[in-house]
């Protein structure tokens, strides 16, 4: 069973980062969280500053800026990101 948290999009970092209110978390979670936590989709985009990379934020940011999403945990990599798959609540 892997550990899961839910909240609203603070702001979009990059084409994969983004931050997030941590508002509820999966009751058998094995780990704590912070309230606000950095979320890095487990699938790369390209990098900031380029233009590819530019387009994946604004894509990000289209689909999930000020939304409420929950976030499937893979892991915490050494910077604290949170590695996730990510799904938007409607």
């Amino acid at each position: 069973m892997e550990d899961w948290i839910e909240g609203p999009v603070l702001r979009v970092i990059d084409g994969d980062t983004f931050e997030m209110q941590v508002a509820v978390v999966g009751a058998g979670n094995d780990y704590p969280y912070k309230p606000v936590e950095l979320i890095r989709l487990s699938q790369s985009a390209p990098p900031p500053g380029t233009e590819a990379g530019e387009a994946a934020k604004r894509r990000l940011e289209a689909h999930v800026g000020g939304k409420t999403v929950r976030c499937y945990i893979k892991s915490r990599d050494p910077e604290s990101y949170l590695i996730s798959d990510v799904t938007v609540r409607e």
